[in-house]
């Protein structure tokens, strides 16, 4: 009881109960934030999967578009040739087989060829020119109207291939008969198990949806991201596992839980015996677990009491280890792992700023290189040889790139390079001191090779709307050029760089 005139003493708090709930908000906090970090990790790497997963499909099919449109593109040159037309009019049948037999032997992966009448018929013998029976009464369907659409013959094992029918026209315009080419799916099936990443499935699938070549398989929960071939009148199906958080989310997560173990511990122990000093240390640690959990940098924890430096050393540890991992994994993101060249997702940022500066009237050349028979080189040497000349490009590419240029390795044998600043007579110089270096460092390394360099040389903004897929296409068409005139030059396209 008070004495009169004596206002009574508020109630003592407990330091106890302020512990507990200052601890049970603690725990609150570090859970909904390692819940939330885990729901985010899994959505923003679900995304992540997909995009990978639809730029995967997109690649491929892209792949797949552009060598079916070559040997189209081919066989129409063909049927478009004076010489040809000449021969359709005036030819014997044995002098159509000799001509067929000829441009078969030029055209790689083409199985058989063929000129044919107007009604269908085979110009001489026609398994010389390898048109089997299946061929011949799928030729004479086509013939008759009865199909629309790009057929797979199985029939012999080795000898899978794709037809492809292309009319000859007089100068009047009179169907004087047919080229008839049968392409190998081997060239198909290369393409799909060169764009196909390790885990991942991919499959063409005709009309009928009929797999036509695939490679990979995928079991259990997936992804999967559908794509038309329209040149084909295809569809191209690529597959991906579910991946939950990965490795690299899951070692984040337990991280944290291990941190939060020992700072609860600890907190536990020295509150009991220091109060505001030691929840002057709890905010502190607290803080910096929170800069964790979101992302952001952790400033070093300083703290006056030794009981707290082994959470304060643990922390700021693993703020270094996480800072470094995100450092090395985006480093490994934008790089490519052999040649340590940017890589295809590099290209694509730096690209945007190369157009832009294009589009403000600054010349940028995007060059296309191919290493010339560097399968053969794979084939006949192996491909630890093989890994030495794409080392012996990628070291005369930094060599010779100036600060303002960037040199990527898009895909197997295919570099591409953006030049600002230069003429056309510039960029042939610099492919000139390109090709002469990369041969000087194949000499060096003792590998005498019968290779060489195709480019292919295009202008960003010489398009009205210009993108990365259309000058990748127009500076793989100068590349196509270049090998069809023999290979070991540039073909530059022939628009000037906009002014």
């Amino acid at each position: 009881m008070s004495a009169p005139g004596i206002p009574p003493s508020p109630r003592p708090a407990s330091l106890r109960r302020y512990f507990v709930w200052l601890l049970l908000g603690v725990i609150g906090l570090f859970v909904g934030g390692m819940a939330l970090s885990v729901v985010f990790s899994l959505r923003a790497n679900e995304a992540a999967e997909m995009r990978l997963l639809r730029l995967e499909a997109e690649q491929a099919t892209a792949s797949v578009t552009r060598d079916w449109n070559y040997y189209q593109e081919v066989v129409d040159n063909l049927a478009h040739d004076s010489d040809l037309i000449d021969l359709m009019l005036v030819g014997t049948d044995m002098e159509k087989q000799t001509w067929a037999k000829a441009r078969q032997r030029l055209l790689p992966g083409v199985l058989g060829l063929a000129l044919t009448s107007p009604a269908g018929k085979i110009y001489g013998n026609a398994a010389a020119q390898r048109v089997g029976p299946l061929c011949l009464r799928e030729l004479s369907n086509t013939l008759n109207g009865e199909r629309n659409q790009v057929l797979v013959h199985r029939d012999k094992p080795g000898f899978e291939h794709v037809d492809l029918l292309t009319e000859v026209r007089s100068p009047d315009g009179e169907i004087l008969g047919k080229i008839f080419t049968s392409v190998r799916m081997a060239q198909l099936q290369r393409i799909v198990d060169d764009s196909t990443r390790p885990g991942d499935a991919i499959r063409l699938l005709d009309a009928s949806g009929q797999t036509v070549v695939g490679s990979g398989a995928v079991s259990g929960a997936r992804r999967e991201v559908r794509v038309p071939v329209p040149a084909m009148g295809w569809t191209l199906v690529a597959q991906a596992p579910v991946r939950f958080g990965g490795f690299g989310g899951w070692l984040q997560i337990l991280a944290g839980i291990l941190t939060l173990a020992g700072v609860l511990g600890l907190l536990i122990v020295t509150a009991l015996r220091m109060r505001r000093p030691v929840m002057q240390d709890i905010a502190a640690a607290q803080d910096a677990l929170s800069c964790l959990t979101r992302d952001e940098s952790v400033p070093p924890i300083i703290t006056r009491y030794v009981e707290f430096v082994p959470v304060a050393e643990n922390i700021n540890r693993i703020a270094l280890h996480l800072k470094e991992q995100r450092d090395q994994l985006e480093h490994l993101s934008l790089t490519d792992s052999l040649t340590e060249l940017p890589n295809r997702r590099a290209f694509e940022m730096v690209f945007a700023q190369a157009l832009g500066l294009a589009e403000r009237h600054q010349a940028i050349a995007l060059v296309m290189i191919d290493i010339d028979y560097f399968k053969g080189v794979n084939d006949r040497y192996g491909h630890g040889v093989g890994d030495q000349v794409l080392l012996a490009l990628a070291q005369s590419l930094k060599a010779l790139t100036r600060r303002a240029d960037m040199a990527a390795r898009l895909a197997g044998d295919e570099f591409t390079v953006l030049l600002s600043g230069l003429d056309p007579a510039g960029v042939n110089a610099w492919y000139q001191r390109l090709d002469d270096h990369f041969k000087a460092r194949l000499g060096a390394l003792g590998l005498e090779l019968q290779t060489g360099l195709s480019a292919g040389q295009t202008w960003l903004g010489s398009a009205g709307a210009d993108s990365m897929n259309e000058a990748l296409i127009r500076a793989d068409r100068a590349l196509y050029r270049a090998k069809a005139l023999g290979r070991g030059q540039l073909v530059q396209e022939a628009t000037l760089p906009p002014e």
